[in-house]
């Protein structure tokens, strides 16, 4: 069976909520999959699919939590067959959300920077800004994605102030990933950039470092902690 109609069935088992099937297809992308990477983009589309129809109330608490657990779930198999690509400009990136911990999306994005050749740490169960901060500091990160949605996009300001008052500022930039509907405006913005989905993250975390570094830099052992 071709890899597109596996991931296309992944897709679908995440959007039912059916973990089972959703890390049964995920053990055949990992085994079989020309490039299980790959299946990380349906694994997000997905994803973000849900937590669209669970903003507008077409998924209830339930039902999101059940996305969520198929999710994770394929995920967690993904990862162990991931091969990093090899580049010239890589970091130390922490990603989490602003609160609330046990976010999903964070933990997608640390494997999708993992494979792309970024040594990623994922921080998906930090609850407050300050946790996020510490955690952030205490793994040696470079740059910090920071992850919001509809219910936490409230906590931007919270955010921007603890970044600012706690010394965190001269330590490692931030970047916001918003999925929110709304906008999570903050001035003076303590972002170097805001993304709004994964390929903008992606690729503005390569701009920004060929921008801000003089010179390439390739970080050994890259990996999702």
């Amino acid at each position: 069976m071709k890899d597109d109609v596996i991931e296309r069935q992944l897709s679908d088992a995440i959007l039912r909520g059916d973990a089972d099937t959703a890390q049964a297809k995920a053990k055949v992308l990992a085994q079989y999959a020309e490039d299980p990477t790959e299946a990380l983009d349906e694994l997000y589309d997905a994803f973000r699919t849900a937590e669209s129809l669970h903003a507008l109330g077409e998924y209830d608490e339930q039902r999101f939590a059940a996305s969520a657990s198929a999710a994770r779930a394929s995920l967690d198999v993904l990862k162990s067959s991931l091969i990093p690509k090899q580049t010239r400009f890589t970091a130390r990136v922490s990603v989490g959300p602003v609160s609330g911990g046990n976010d999903v999306m964070s933990s997608i994005m640390a494997a999708m920077l993992a494979a792309a050749g970024h040594q990623a740490i994922d921080l998906s169960r930090a609850t407050t800004p300050k946790e996020l901060l510490r955690n952030a500091e205490q793994n040696g990160a470079e740059l910090l994605i920071v992850s919001f949605d509809d219910q936490t996009a409230a906590a931007a300001k919270e955010f921007a102030d603890e970044f600012q008052s706690g010394g965190f500022s001269s330590k490692f930039e931030v970047i916001a990933f918003l999925r929110a509907t709304q906008s999570a405006p903050v001035e003076p913005s303590p972002y170097a950039f805001v993304a709004y989905d994964s390929l903008e993250l992606l690729s503005g975390i390569t701009e920004f470092l060929i921008r801000t570094r003089g010179s390439p830099s390739v970080t050994a052992n890259p990996g999702v902690g």
